[in-house]
């Protein structure tokens, strides 16, 4: 039986093979976030897979940097009831991030944070660039959930839709 739980009061449960699959960041906060990477970073995305031997998902992350070089990184995300724990085997010097998917519809969007403090926060689109509106009305479901919507910054993308990273 696969893992199946509450993430937080935006939704009733999560499924995580429709989770699965590519997902770009769109839009973020990320206050205290140091990494200089993070910083400089544009075409962000992430491919997420669910295995269920694992009870885990494996994900690959990148993005591609002002000077054009790209950064990646494997990640592995256990869930339990409540949000995710990512670890990064290949670089264990970094600590266990929290990942907790505040909503989605697996199919389009899904808004994610990684910090308790509403200090960490990303949209989510399966397509690299869904629109102004798209992005507005997400940042007006923050707002609604007690996010600060000027905080809320695009994440560059200068990708054709579906290009690989």
């Amino acid at each position: 039986v696969y893992m199946q739980f509450v993430l937080a009061a935006h939704m009733a449960t999560f499924d995580p093979f429709k989770f699965s699959g590519a997902w770009y960041e769109v839009a973020s906060y990320k206050a205290g976030f140091t990494p200089i990477s993070s910083v400089t970073c544009m075409d962000t995305r992430g491919i997420y897979e669910y295995d269920p031997d694992k009870d885990a998902f494996d994900v690959q992350l990148g993005c591609r940097h002002v000077d054009r070089h790209g950064t990646a990184i494997k990640a592995l995300m256990r869930c339990g009831d409540k949000s995710c724990s990512v670890r990064y085997p290949s670089a264990p010097y970094v600590q266990p991030s929290l990942f907790r998917i505040l909503a989605t519809d697996y199919e389009s969007w899904a808004i994610v944070e990684g910090a308790d403090d509403k200090s960490f926060v990303q949209i989510f689109s399966r397509y690299a660039r869904p629109g102004n509106k798209f992005i507005e009305a997400k940042t007006r479901m923050l707002r609604d959930w007690g996010y600060d919507p000027d905080q809320v910054h695009i994440t560059p993308v200068t990708v054709e839709p579906n290009v690989e990273l």
